[in-house]
């Protein structure tokens, strides 16, 4: 393939898909750098409170894929409703969104607040943490849990009008403003984790007030609305919003419960398995993060071509898309595969856990196209409303690949770590192949949002 002769075709196009995805790596990057120096500060206070900030996040990051319903169906109607110059609809959809995102919000704050002990009692065991440590940085970021959600409602908004420089500018921003309340309140006030969680609840609350800002009070965006359309309440755009939104949630909780019992499995290897399956996780990061990015914008880009009307521009946005996130995902690979010592070593010194590292880390490189394909064309699906079947291959491909296999090979083939990371190579594959056959086929340019 002559690739000078392919970006002269399709530089335009680039541009576009470019235009979202790089704000959107830098978003994800500035979240993991706002997590990294969160556990930096924390660290200070010895490992009982790196415990307790872990255990007390779990239970936020297990409820996330509630607010990620309403977000993909936010993206499926705003996108579309953009791609058509239908501002009356996507103004809705915008002003549903957030009505949705209040009641949701709340309920799951009130559960979580109330079933507290509960919960924590089943994330983290009692010889394990200072259970009072961990409730006081659990509450305190369970306070900032409506805003938690309304950014994520948020986000999705802006990038699917192609406004990802946005969230990205929010988050950077948050990073600062946490770096800055965690000194104050865990050194100079003394609070420890507790500073620690208040501090993340007021950067949460920070991006809020931004966006709340510009879509509220201000008529720079095309989702800029009065807040008086907060009054009045769509049932049928509701309705709208959620058909598409809750199989993704779905599937959303289907991937999030098959990633823990397969890290379970791997936990069962052994702590240096486990630190080695860790670190690999952690290099593998850097490409995951580039998919993420290609996945956002092929998710905004076949909705807007959608809602122009044009299957023909939406699939030759989803193959561009899925052809620059390949490029730049097997670079990653080929570093993984020739270099994957002097990556792990960065983490570690220790020989075994250096010597399982690099044998997984050589493995990973060789699904990163698979990888690249599986989330671009998910992300795609998830633009066009078809959430449906990106449910369906992910069901089949943790369940009935992932899961089953990884227990024969670690169980009865006693493969050790080397044997997990085959078999997510091998979902990844399955993935990849399902999600283009069901691309192919078309069906997802008739699905009605």
């Amino acid at each position: 393939m002559d690739l000078r002769r392919l970006w002269r075709r399709n530089k335009v196009v680039f541009a576009a898909i470019m235009t979202i995805a790089l704000p959107a790596i830098a978003d994800l990057f500035a979240q993991t750098l706002l997590g990294f120096f969160d556990m930096l500060m924390v660290s200070k206070l010895g490992a009982v409170a790196i415990s307790s900030v872990g255990i007390g996040n779990a239970p936020m990051m297990a409820v996330t894929p509630i607010f990620f319903a309403v977000s993909i169906g936010t993206t499926a109607l705003v996108s579309r409703a953009f791609g058509s110059h239908n501002d009356e609809e996507g103004k809705s959809a915008m002003a549903q969104s957030v009505i949705l995102a209040l009641p949701i919000s709340l309920v799951i704050t009130l559960l979580l607040f109330l079933f507290n002990n509960q919960i924590l009692s089943l994330v983290g065991r009692a010889n394990d943490m200072d259970l009072q440590m961990t409730k006081d940085y659990y509450n305190s970021v369970l306070l900032g849990m409506p805003f938690l959600c309304f950014n994520v409602i948020f986000f999705a908004a802006y990038r699917s009008i192609s406004k990802a420089n946005i969230p990205m500018i929010a988050n950077i921003l948050s990073i600062f403003i946490n770096i800055f309340f965690n000194y104050i309140m865990i050194f100079t006030f003394g609070w420890g984790v507790l500073g620690a969680g208040i501090a993340t609840t007021i950067s949460r609350g920070a991006i809020t007030l931004i966006f709340v800002y510009l879509t509220f009070f201000t008529n720079k965006f095309w989702v800029s609305i009065p807040i008086s359309s907060l009054k009045t309440i769509d049932k049928k755009m509701a309705r709208r919003i959620l058909k598409v939104g809750i199989p993704a949630a779905i599937e959303q909780g289907v991937f999030r419960i098959g990633m823990l019992v397969f890290e379970m499995m791997v936990i069962s290897l052994g702590t240096m398995a486990y630190t080695a399956h860790k670190i690999a996780l952690t290099a593998e990061s850097f490409s995951f993060n580039m998919g993420f990015g290609f996945a956002v914008a092929g998710t905004a880009l076949v909705g807007q071509q959608l809602g122009k009307g044009s299957a023909k521009g939406a699939q030759r946005d989803a193959l561009a898309t899925t052809f620059l996130s390949i490029v730049l995902m097997s670079v990653f690979g080929l570093l993984f595969f020739f270099f994957p010592r002097a990556i792990t070593h960065m983490f570690t010194k220790e020989p075994e856990i250096l010597d399982m590292a690099t044998v997984a880390l050589r493995l990973v490189s060789i699904c990163q196209p698979f990888q690249a394909v599986s989330m671009v064309l998910s992300g795609c699906l998830r633009g066009a409303g078809d959430t449906k079947a990106v449910l369906w291959i992910t069901t089949i491909g943790m369940f009935a690949i992932r899961i089953p296999i990884t227990y024969l090979f670690l169980y009865k083939m006693e493969t050790g770590l080397a044997g997990a990371w085959i078999v997510m190579t091998i979902d990844l594959a399955f993935r990849s192949i399902a999600c283009y056959r069901v691309f192919k086929k078309g069906k997802w340019s008739y699905v009605t949002v």
